[in-house]
């Protein structure tokens, strides 16, 4: 394992976020705990944002420890990461979106788990905030220590619901395990995060779950899955989703002969049927046509009717998601818009 200089390194990618750097940046050198490295990565963006972090440099008693690296070409929050995994001089690393904020003991409480626990990786909970300040639990954990093979994945496709995010930001990850098992982000648009964690929970054989809630999700307008707060939705960000759909189904094929296998077609099913509801409801606002085939065969499951018969976990769950992906589209359309209005995933949508 490489020395290290600091305890922990925030890793933060920036691109045109001026409105929110300073407050994220500020809620980062206001932590409790010494040794913390702000590595901020400038993406190549249009705005003022880097001059504010440069400002934070000299202006802030902390600002001694905010590093800039420069990239010569944007290359994305995937890219971004990758240059933090690389060039980070912690013995831990926690990736923190440039809009969004942490608790003042956010990264002591993760790191003290991690140190007592020798942990690869460390989750702290989450707290959703919109622009009204209205918070609601976004990833509420229990207090759990999973060690062993497998021992994550179970316990991530145990529940379908989002017992742990799928964002790899609020993660305490130690450095070295990332390095040396070659852990980087693909440079996707859409669901980098989804393929990273997918190589990294099978690798995981130490993991700490906390109940503590060290970050803060801010709810921004014009999110991708946040279709309701547009006034018009792009046609070609929709077909990009439904690639992203397939992509994501494909992953499910890795863990075949996993007792979790029924779990995670199950989850990630789950977040495609999600998706599909909220291309259903803002039809009217989307800038062309997604066909009643296109949204119907994004619910093709990834397993055979016969492998989902003898699932362990979720059987039924899987079942229903399979005959979506069956159905003749306008029938498999409409029922899964009575499913979403009942599930609260659609809302009626007033003129």
């Amino acid at each position: 394992m490489e020395r290290s200089i600091y305890k922990v390194t925030i890793g933060i990618p920036v691109y045109n976020v001026e409105n929110y750097i300073k407050a994220t940046l500020t809620s980062a050198l206001e932590q409790d705990l010494d040794g913390i490295e702000l590595l901020v990565v400038d993406d190549c963006g249009s705005d003022h944002s880097i001059d504010i972090v440069a400002e934070l440099q000299v202006t802030n008693p902390n600002g001694k420890n905010i590093h800039i690296i420069h990239h010569t070409e944007n290359q994305g929050a995937a890219g971004g990461r990758n240059t933090i995994i690389k060039n980070a001089q912690g013995k831990y690393i926690f990736f923190l979106d440039s809009d969004d904020l942490i608790d003042k003991t956010a990264i002591s409480t993760l790191y003290n788990a991690a140190e007592k626990n020798n942990a690869e990786v460390t989750y702290g909970s989450i707290m959703a905030c919109d622009q009204n300040n209205n918070k609601e639990p976004f990833s509420a954990l229990p207090s759990k220590v999973l060690e062993g093979e497998d021992a994550l994945t179970n316990y991530i496709y145990s529940d379908i619901r989002n017992n742990i995010t799928a964002s790899s930001c609020n993660i305490l990850f130690l450095t070295d395990f990332l390095r040396k098992n070659n852990l980087f982000f693909p440079k996707f648009k859409v669901g980098e995060d989804l393929l990273f964690n997918d190589e990294l929970h099978p690798l995981v054989r130490k993991a700490v779950l906390l109940p503590n809630i060290t970050y803060y999700y801010m709810k921004r307008p014009n999110s991708l899955m946040r279709y309701q707060v547009r006034d018009t939705i792009s046609v070609e960000e929709i077909r990009g989703s439904l690639i992203f759909a397939e992509r994501k189904k494909t992953l499910c094929q890795k863990a075949y002969n996993k007792p979790y296998y029924g779990g995670k077609c199950a989850k990630i099913m789950k977040g495609i049927f999600y998706n599909a509801c909220g291309i259903i409801g803002h039809r009217h606002q989307l800038t062309g046509n997604i066909s009643d085939k296109e949204i119907r065969d994004c619910m093709r499951h990834p397993a055979n009717l016969w492998k989902i018969l003898h699932f362990k976990q979720f059987r039924g769950t899987n079942i229903v998601f399979w005959l979506l992906g069956v159905l003749p589209p306008k029938l498999s359309v409409v029922v899964m818009e009575y499913i979403g209005k009942k599930k609260g995933y659609i809302r009626t949508h007033k003129k």
